[in-house]
C-alpha cells in the first residue's frame, strides 16, 4: 500500500514506504495467518469429514446386506448333470433327492406330401374347412379351390398358433411340406386334422375308408408325456420343465438317458454370506485405521490427527467396535464366526471357521446376524443392530451429518472474517500511507526553509 505513493521519504528521508510495508506485514502475520491457519485447519477437518463419510457408507453397505433377510434366503444347487439340470428359488427347504432314467416329452409332429412350390393349390377343386385340434382345442381353417400351400400355412398361424405352430418345409427342389407341430409338448397336445369339406389334396391328407375316414396327415413325431425317476419313483409330466414337485425347485429334463443319475442337493449359500463378511471385515479395519489417524497425536512424530480431542469422531470407533465385539444373551459372538480382533485394533476373517459355525445351526446363524423381527419380545440380530448404530452416524441428524453442516459453517464464518480483516488493514495502511505523506512534505518544507536561512546565514558571515 504504502509504495504506490512514490515520493514517501524524499523530504523527510526518515517517513519511507518500507516502514509501512514493515508495519504492514507485522500486522498481518498477527492477524491475517492465525485466520489462515484456522481456514487451512478447518479445509483439512471437511476433508477428513468426506473421506469419513465415504467410509461410513462403505461399511454401511456391507452392514446392509449382512442384515437383509434375503441373503440367508439364498441356495445353491449341485450335482446337475448333462440330463437334468435343476435351479432353486431363495428360501427353498435345503433337500437332497435323485433324478434317473429320463425320458424327454415330445411335441407332435406332422407333415403333408410333397408340392411342387409353396404356391401349388391345396384342394381339389371345392372350398370347405379343415378342422385341426390339439390340447382340447379345436380351430376351424376355411379353405377355397385357389388357396395355395403358403396362404394355408399362414391361416392356421392366425388362427391356431395358441396351439399349433405351421411352417412350410423346402426337403428338396421341387419339394415343398406343410409341417404342423403343437407348441406344448406331452400326449394331450396330439394335433388332429380333419376335412369336413372333403376336398383337400391327398398330398395334404391321406384318407383311408376304414380307419381314417375324415383324413389326416402323416404323423413323423408322436407327441409324448416326459418320465423319470424321481428318488426311485417313476413320474411322468407334460413338460420337460418341472415344477410342481416342490415349490420353488424347478427341474429342467434335457436329453433321454437311462445311464446317468443325477444326485443333486440344494443347500444354503454360505459363500455369499461368507463373502460379505470379508468384505466388512476389510471395510471396518479401513475405517477404523483412519479413524485412529484422524484422533490421535504422535508426539516423537510430531503428528496430531485433524479430529484430536474431538469425542464425537471418538465415540464412532468405539462404538462400532462395542458392538463388533459385542456377545448377545444366548452366548452367540462374531468370534464365534471366525471374526477375532488382535491387539492392535485390526480384524481377521477366517472363512473356515465361518462355514463351519453357520452350517451348524443355518437358522439359528441366520437369526443372529439379521433377525429383522417384528415381535417386540424378539432380539434384533448384530448386523440390524450395527445398521441402527449407522443411521445414528450417517442419517440426516447423524453425528457425521451435524459435524459436515458445522465444519461448512465455521469456514464460511473464518472466510468472512479474513475478508473484513484484510479490509481493515487496508483502510488503516491507507490512512497511515496519506499522513506520513502529508508529514513528509511538512519536513520537506522545514528542510527548504532551514536550507534557505543556512544560506543567509552563511553569506552574512563570509562578508564579515
Amino acid at each position: 500500500m504504502a509504495g504506490t505513493i512514490n515520493s514517501l521519504g524524499i523530504g523527510s528521508g526518515v517517513l519511507t514506504a518500507d516502514i509501512i510495508d514493515k508495519l504492514q506485514s507485522r500486522d498481518t502475520s498477527l492477524i491475517i495467518t492465525p485466520i489462515d491457519n484456522k481456514i487451512t485447519l478447518q479445509k483439512q477437518k471437511g476433508q477428513a469429514l468426506s473421506l469419513l463419510n465415504s467410509l461410513l457408507s462403505s461399511f454401511q453397505s456391507s452392514i446392509s446386506s449382512l442384515s437383509n433377510d434375503a441373503l440367508y434366503q439364498g441356495r445353491t444347487t449341485s450335482g446337475n448333470t448333462s440330463a437334468v439340470s435343476v435351479s432353486a428359488a431363495a428360501g427353498v427347504n435345503v433337500q437332497s433327492f435323485s433324478i434317473s432314467d429320463t425320458k424327454l416329452a415330445l411335441n407332435d409332429i406332422h407333415q403333408s406330401g410333397t408340392f411342387s412350390s409353396t404356391t401349388a393349390p391345396i384342394s381339389s377343386g371345392g372350398s370347405g374347412s379343415m378342422t385341426l385340434t390339439s390340447g382340447g382345442l379345436s380351430f376351424g381353417i376355411n379353405y377355397t379351390n385357389t388357396m395355395t400351400l403358403e396362404e394355408l400355412k399362414d391361416a392356421i398361424n392366425l388362427q391356431a398358433s395358441d396351439k399349433i405352430q405351421a411352417s412350410v418345409l423346402q426337403v428338396g427342389a421341387t419339394d415343398y411340406r406343410l409341417v404342423l407341430r403343437s407348441k406344448e409338448t406331452g400326449v394331450n397336445e396330439k394335433i388332429v386334422t380333419t376335412d369336413t369339406g372333403g376336398f383337400l389334396d391327398q398330398k395334404l391328407i391321406t384318407y383311408d375308408a376304414l380307419t381314417n375316414p375324415a383324413g389326416t396327415m402323416e404323423e413323423v413325431q408322436p407327441a409324448e408325456d416326459a418320465s423319470f425317476k424321481y428318488n426311485g419313483i417313476i413320474l411322468k409330466r407334460s413338460s420337460n420343465v418341472i415344477t410342481d414337485i416342490t415349490p420353488g425347485v424347478t427341474i429342467n429334463l434335457l436329453q433321454d438317458s437311462t445311464s446317468i443319475t443325477s444326485n443333486i442337493s440344494i443347500s444354503q449359500d454360505v459363500d455369499t454370506i461368507a463373502a460379505e463378511m470379508s468384505t466388512l471385515v476389510k471395510s471396518y479395519n479401513t475405517l477404523i485405521s483412519q479413524l485412529n489417524d484422524m484422533t490421535t497425536t504422535d508426539v516423537e512424530a510430531g503428528k496430531a490427527g485433524v479430529f484430536n480431542g474431538d469425542n464425537s469422531i471418538r465415540a464412532i470407533g468405539r462404538e462400532v467396535t462395542r458392538l463388533m465385539t459385542s456377545i448377545n444373551g444366548q452366548g452367540n459372538s462374531l468370534a464365534l464366526y471366525g471374526i477375532d480382533l488382535d491387539e492392535g485394533g485390526g480384524m481377521s476373517f477366517k472363512t473356515s471357521t465361518f462355514t463351519a459355525k453357520f452350517n451348524s445351526d443355518a437358522v439359528a446363524s441366520s437369526k443372529f446376524f439379521s433377525n429383522v423381527a417384528s415381535d417386540t419380545t424378539t432380539e434384533n440380530g448384530i448386523f440390524t443392530q450395527l445398521s441402527t448404530l449407522m443411521t445414528r452416524f450417517t442419517g440426516n441428524n447423524g453425528t457425521l451429518t451435524t459435524l459436515t453442516k458445522g465444519s461448512d459453517a465455521e469456514l464460511k464464518s473464518l472466510d468472512a472474517n479474513k475478508k473484513r480483516s484484510l479490509a481493515l488493514l487496508e483502510a488503516r495502511y491507507a490512512s497511515m500511507s496519506a499522513r506520513f505523506a502529508a508529514y513528509d512534505s511538512m519536513i520537506s518544507k522545514v528542510n527548504a526553509q532551514f536550507s534557505s536561512l543556512k544560506m543567509q546565514i552563511d553569506a552574512q558571515a563570509n562578508t564579515n
